[in-house]
């Protein structure tokens, strides 16, 4: 009769081995031994495979609509795939962590606010989805969710925000702040030598040069307004929006260089004559022009200062918490085991 003592040891002994040999690839990995593969450990709680892998379906799924079928089989989509779990897995390390945080903090998490901000995130996700009946119930069938699990989705991350706006409510940015950094940072509020750039693009063949001298005619010699003209006859983007292209410095290097060539040569309000590019055949105009760099004010530019600022010092609280977190819950995570 064996011992109770030598059935132990016979069971650690089998499962030991049956480890051993998995490493060295003589036991075969079932599917679900795969899924329960821990990739993080947060305190006594646990994240697996599955957990990852659930979190990474719809990416994966937009890679494959995007870059076709066989995207995840390629080198490159594996390689994509490997650091979306990867990230995916850190996210979910940081939910955990989040969540215990909540806990301890004894923050309320059923108040009205709460309900009402979960309500409006609900409402506007059904909005995206109003034009055919039944596309919400759907994509929620499609993503994993009963409306009530998403309920309970969608409060979990209204809740960890919450706790984000406590945890960042000492973030403050004072105005010898914004004013040191505007004097250390000069340089970067130049504006560059150049124009806002309106065109009308024809096209890049001989009846695209004679339409444009047609329209060219209308605009100089009959009064027709640029704008109206190159909703009329423009051939790209920029038509919708009067031939707007925008603000560029002269030295761009996203614009076509022979087309830069045309805009500085032109005066404040001019229009050309028909002119041609490497894009093809063009009428240009121009406003705004700054024939030297402009040193932007710190009114001007005081509040988007302040605003990276905030971000910057909030990035850096949240990271240097997020390390001290970890060691408290003692978190592992082991990336080489994610498949």
């Amino acid at each position: 009769m064996i011992s109770l003592k030598k059935k132990v040891l016979t069971t650690l002994s089998v499962s030991v081995l049956a480890i051993a040999l998995a490493g060295c690839g003589l036991v075969e990995e079932t599917p679900e031994s795969i899924e329960g593969t821990v990739l993080a450990e947060v305190g006594d709680e646990k994240i697996t495979q599955k957990d990852v892998d659930t979190e990474a379906v719809s990416y994966m799924d937009s890679l494959k609509v995007t870059y076709g079928e066989d995207i995840l089989e390629q080198e490159e989509g594996k390689e994509v795939v490997k650091q979306l779990k990867v990230d995916i897995l850190n996210s979910l390390v940081e939910m955990k962590i989040i969540d215990k945080k909540v806990e301890e903090s004894g923050m309320e998490t059923d108040t009205e606010e709460i309900t009402k901000a979960i309500e409006e995130r609900i409402e506007q996700v059904k909005q995206a989805y109003k034009a055919e009946e039944g596309a919400y119930e759907k994509a929620l069938e499609d993503a994993g969710f009963t409306e009530e699990t998403y309920y309970e989705f969608v409060k979990e991350d209204v809740i960890r925000q919450n706790y984000y706006v406590k945890l960042m409510e000492d973030v403050t940015v004072t105005e010898d702040d914004v004013k040191a950094y505007y004097e250390e940072n000069k340089e970067a509020f130049m504006t560059p030598p150049g124009a806002n750039i309106y065109h009308i693009y024809f096209g890049t063949d001989d009846a695209a040069k004679a339409e444009a001298e047609e329209v060219l005619k209308m605009i100089k010699e009959d009064g027709k307004d640029f704008a109206e003209a190159a909703e009329e006859f423009g051939n790209d983007m920029s038509a919708e929006a009067g031939g707007l292209l925008g603000y560029y410095a002269y030295d761009n290097q996203e614009l076509y260089a022979d087309f830069m060539e045309h805009v500085k040569a032109l005066e404040e309000n001019e229009i050309s004559d028909v002119v041609k590019s490497s894009a093809g055949y063009h009428i240009i105009k121009v406003d705004g022009v700054q024939k030297e760099a402009v040193q932007q004010s710190l009114e001007e530019v005081e509040v988007s200062i302040n605003s990276n600022l905030q971000t910057e010092m909030k990035n850096e609280k949240y990271a240097s918490s997020m390390e001290e977190w970890k060691e408290e819950y003692n978190v592992k995570i082991y990336e080489d085991r994610i498949r």
